[in-house]
């Protein structure tokens, strides 16, 4: 626990909240306060406190658990104050949901405490929740990789193709064999694409070209360019300008293109026959772009902050979204000084957003 350890509060009583922010900043802790989930979201990301109190508002299917859930997607440590009730099986429900919690009733004598264990806590690395840093990856051994993988692929790729002109007719089973093997040579081919600009990104992507331009007209040409690639229907991305769209921006737009690549590639194969929104907004100097998919996300699908070093697979499915894709997104918002996550609305959508700055500095 340090001075500059900052704790966030939510409670929907400014006057409780009050008093609980009185005894944590006994400690020598900075507090902040918010009385609205808006807002306590909103401070989640911005702000980034080391850990966040959570006061239960007496409606536990309320705004209550959406803070929560919040908090923990963004991997800030919890501390939930709520009633105990006389239903041991509904609290340890509620109580899953935190790192530690106190009865309400016993907040002021108890929270300090519960605050403190958390903040001190072994392999916190600086902040409430961090988890261990993984392994460096070798950018050397997987450049390797794809350049060694390239050529049996290549050689697999032109059997299909030597199969498929040569052989006789063998009927709808031969053709359905024949279009697995095609399909799956495709994943293949993804997987090292995605491998090789993951790549390059780890080698020499600290090498930023700024160059200033008009999100508008990037992002329309943009999309126009990569749905004709793809053969996709034009139709399947709306491109929308939201509330505070920078008109200009100066960025390293090959980078920022090949972050909309991967980004809408994932919404694309989470969406299915869905639509797909691209929105462009922004505030206070930055650009955010949302890529929004109007579908209701698998159960297992929740809110996330995205890392470039934190991938489960190198080509995510839709029930997972959490493929090398995304991962690549992350690593260029890492570059620019931004920040990527995935927020999900249960039962209604999915959201990538990328925040990044609208200026990068002049030598970066």
């Amino acid at each position: 626990m340090t001075v500059t350890d900052r704790v966030l509060i939510f409670d929907v009583d400014a006057d409780r909240s009050a008093k609980l922010a009185g005894a944590i900043a006994a400690l020598g802790l900075l507090t902040s306060e918010c009385h609205r989930p808006s807002d306590a979201v909103e401070a989640l990301g911005l702000e980034r406190p080391s850990l966040a109190v959570v006061i239960e508002d007496g409606d536990p299917s309320g705004s209550f658990p959406g803070v929560a859930r919040a908090a923990r997607s963004r991997e800030i440590a919890t501390v939930g104050v709520i009633d105990p009730g006389g239903d041991p099986i509904a609290l340890a429900d509620r109580a899953r949901e935190f790192d530690a919690w106190v009865a309400r009733d016993q907040a002021a004598r108890e929270l300090p405490a519960r605050v403190a264990g958390l903040l001190d806590r072994p392999g916190r690395d600086g902040r409430a929740g961090a988890v261990p840093d993984l392994p460096a990856i070798d950018a050397r051994f997987l450049a390797l990789v794809v350049h060694d993988l390239r050529t049996p692929l290549n050689v697999i790729g032109l059997t299909i193709r030597a199969i498929a002109q040569t052989s006789p007719d063998q009927g709808p089973e031969f053709e359905e064999d024949l279009t697995f093997l095609q399909e799956n040579a495709k994943q293949i081919e993804k997987m090292l694409s995605q491998l090789a600009d993951y790549c390059r990104l780890l080698e020499g992507g600290s090498q930023l070209s700024t160059a200033e331009f008009e999100p508008r007209r990037f992002l329309s040409d943009f999309l126009e360019d990569t749905l004709s690639r793809q053969g996709a229907d034009p139709s399947s991305v709306r491109l929308e300008l939201g509330e505070g769209s920078p008109q200009e921006v100066a960025l390293d737009p090959h980078r920022v293109r090949l972050a909309l690549q991967h980004a809408l590639a994932n919404a694309l194969i989470a969406a299915g026959e869905a639509p797909v929104r691209l929105r462009s907004g922004g505030r206070a100097g930055r650009w955010i772009v949302e890529i929004v998919v109007d579908k209701p996300p698998p159960s297992t699908v929740s809110s996330l902050e995205l890392h470039a070093e934190k991938f489960e697979r190198l080509a995510g499915s839709a029930a997972e979204r959490r493929g090398l894709d995304l991962a690549i997104a992350a690593r260029v918002s890492e570059l620019f000084g931004g920040s990527a996550r995935l927020e999900v609305e249960p039962g209604r959508k999915s959201t990538v957003i990328l925040d990044w700055p609208e200026r990068l500095p002049a030598a970066t």
